[in-house]
């Protein structure tokens, strides 16, 4: 990003995303440190207000935040430069957890399959562990969905019995599903995807959800795609099907370097790991960041990991605690035998440390159910 000579703010930037961890609380709002840096000798406000100018350059104001879309706005009150940016506030995105389980499929295949012995489809092996796990410590979990898989001579969604239908809505409060891919393979199914067949293939999976599911339990307006990454176009697919958050790794560059970015670049991915929530105006998106994975972490460094976590990103302090639907299955190749011990480890960390179950429409306030 080229710097303005005309001045730039510096904290927070555009399009992010705060929270109470941002400032002060005070009442319903919060109050931030506004940093601007511009030409030393000037006389700045902002939204009216005076800023000091603290060191070179410096200038910074305290202001209280209470809507969930503000306008900042630096005024040189000599010259009657402006500059603005607009930031978003979420009440509710502070002190939450969910779980969010990718690559679901199988436990559909087991449902259909076993349709005339199941009374109730939490005797699903993995799904009645998951109902264990609410039902000790309230935890919300969400279902990132393929359409197919070749398991047990292939199945699809389309298969899917409806059986359970009343169950599935009867338990929407705390469990609810979405897209995330037409299949396991290929791996990076959207990196060089067309609009068509992203919204082809989220349409067909979207429509299965409500055949058998039902609208209450249908998360219809945030979720994660498989191995996070995607083309504009395969964005603006996933809006037009009402989609209004993404969540990704938002990791350029790693050590392997392999990138689980979506669509976006270096600017957006380094906005993303401070402030953990970024809205891109242009597709009318909000972007939010996955933390708290613990797929190849063991339960005993749980801990640990949580509050480094927090450390590392003091901006933002929500839990997206995620794990993978095979994991549970002694068939897969990397069958984890804690599974069950990893919910309850990190559910229970989260209930000891003041965390409260939500799911990302309600941390948004999207209102969709």
């Amino acid at each position: 990003m080229k710097r303005n000579s005309k001045g730039e703010f510096h904290f927070p930037k555009d399009g992010v995303g705060l929270t109470y961890a941002a400032g002060e609380r005070i009442g319903d709002g919060v109050k931030i440190e506004v940093l601007f840096v511009g030409h030393t000798g000037r006389s700045l406000t902002l939204n009216g207000l005076p800023m000091t100018e603290t060191g070179h350059c410096e200038y910074k104001a305290e202001y209280v935040i209470n809507d969930k879309k503000t306008t900042l706005t630096v005024v040189d009150t000599q010259s009657g430069e402006e500059n603005s940016i607009d930031v978003f506030f979420f009440k509710k995105a502070y002190k939450k957890y969910r779980f969010t389980l990718d690559d679901n499929i199988w436990c559909f295949q087991n449902l259909t399959e076993n349709k005339d012995k199941y009374e109730s489809m939490f005797e699903d092996p993995y799904l009645g562990l998951l109902k264990s796990i609410h039902d000790k410590h309230g935890s919300k979990f969400h279902l990132n969905c393929y359409y197919e898989t070749p398991r047990h001579g292939g199945f699809n969604l389309s298969q899917m019995t409806d059986k359970y239908k009343e169950e599935f809505k009867a338990n929407s409060d705390w469990l609810r599903l979405s897209f995330h891919a037409n299949a396991d393979k290929p791996n990076r199914p959207y990196i060089c995807a067309s609009y068509e067949q992203a919204h082809f293939e989220m349409e067909r999976v979207n429509k299965e959800i409500l055949r058998f599911a039902g609208e209450e339990a249908f998360a219809k307006t945030a979720m994660s795609i498989h191995w996070g990454d995607c083309t504009v176009e395969t964005a603006k697919a996933f809006r037009d099907l009402g989609i209004r958050a993404l969540i990704d790794d938002f990791n350029q560059n790693t050590d392997s370097n392999t990138d689980l970015r979506l669509y976006c670049d270096a600017e957006q991915c380094a906005l993303l790991r401070k402030y953990g929530i970024l809205y891109d105006k242009e597709l009318d998106l909000f972007l939010y960041r996955y933390n708290s994975g613990i797929q190849r972490r063991d339960p005993e460094t749980f801990a640990d990991h949580f509050e480094n976590q927090i450390k590392a990103m003091p901006l933002f302090d929500v839990k997206n605690i995620c794990l993978h639907e095979q994991y549970f299955y002694p068939e897969f190749k990397w069958h984890q035998n804690n599974y069950y011990e990893k919910f309850d480890t990190a559910a229970q960390w989260c209930s000891d440390h003041g965390y409260i179950p939500m799911f990302m429409d309600e941390m948004f306030e999207f209102n969709t159910h």
